[in-house]
């Protein structure tokens, strides 16, 4: 059956000038639109010779944008017809996307989710953790202080910590799902903020939260290891909530 087409004003679209790979602001772009609405489910997507001319790219680049948006569940393509937004949200994978958001507000978010999951992954992990999973949560704390050692500010080494300690609740999908957010949920602005500050005070503070979340751990208190995580990640929220 073909698709409705839905009868709206042209969206607005931005021609590109970034050397960001092109495919990928196109799609975020109409991504944009379909989040916002303005393009609404059943829409038809401008027309590869439209997008073509407004964006200055090739056919190959707008292909791949599409391509991407398939992927996420965000349009159908019908060939010779063109693409059109889906009219099934159920079958759109969980993305971390919300363009009206500030830096601010949306790390804030981000780290008021890490609450409620970490919270409680930290007392799992310390219930459940086999020493050969206690070694990786110590290698990816030993790292994080080699890196600030260096001068460095460590983010991924901070969130490899993390997602060790979600590995040792022997949940799939909690090691998963923290694993699929990936290393731009650690509150970088807050943390260049504090390293351009009172450096020393701030990494020792990192530094002794850590280490109270991996002893709870080691020790098997399920109760203090989640006290330590929540003390942890609230320090991190309330640090981004005052910064801009």
């Amino acid at each position: 059956m073909k698709p409705p087409r839905t009868q709206t004003s042209a969206p607005q679209l931005r021609t590109i000038r970034s050397r960001s790979k092109l495919s990928e602001l196109i799609s975020e772009q109409l991504r944009d639109l379909i989040l916002r609405g303005e393009l609404g489910p059943g829409a038809q997507l401008p027309t590869e010779s439209e997008m073509i001319e407004q964006f200055g790219v090739s056919r190959t680049v707008v292909r791949e944008a599409v391509s991407v948006l398939k992927t996420d569940g965000l349009v159908t393509v019908h060939q010779g017809r063109g693409a059109f937004v889906a009219t099934d949200r159920t079958l759109q994978p969980f993305r971390i996307v919300n363009p009206g958001l500030s830096e601010r507000d949306h790390i804030v978010q981000i780290l008021e989710l890490r609450l409620c999951h970490e919270v409680e992954t930290a007392a799992l992990a310390a219930e459940r953790h086999t020493s050969s999973q206690m070694h990786e949560i110590d290698r990816a704390l030993a790292a994080m202080a080699e890196a600030i050692g260096h001068d460095e500010p460590a983010y991924e080494q901070d969130f490899a910590f993390h997602v060790a300690i979600a590995q040792a609740t022997g949940n799939l999908y909690i090691a998963n799902f923290l694993s699929y957010l990936g290393p731009f949920i650690i509150p970088r602005p807050a943390l260049r903020a504090q390293m351009g500050r009172d450096r020393r005070d701030y990494v020792e503070t990192l530094q002794m939260e850590h280490a109270e979340i991996r002893d709870a751990i080691a020790e098997r208190n399920a109760e203090a290891a989640s006290r330590a995580m929540r003390t942890h990640l609230t320090r991190g929220l309330d640090l981004n909530r005052q910064s801009d």
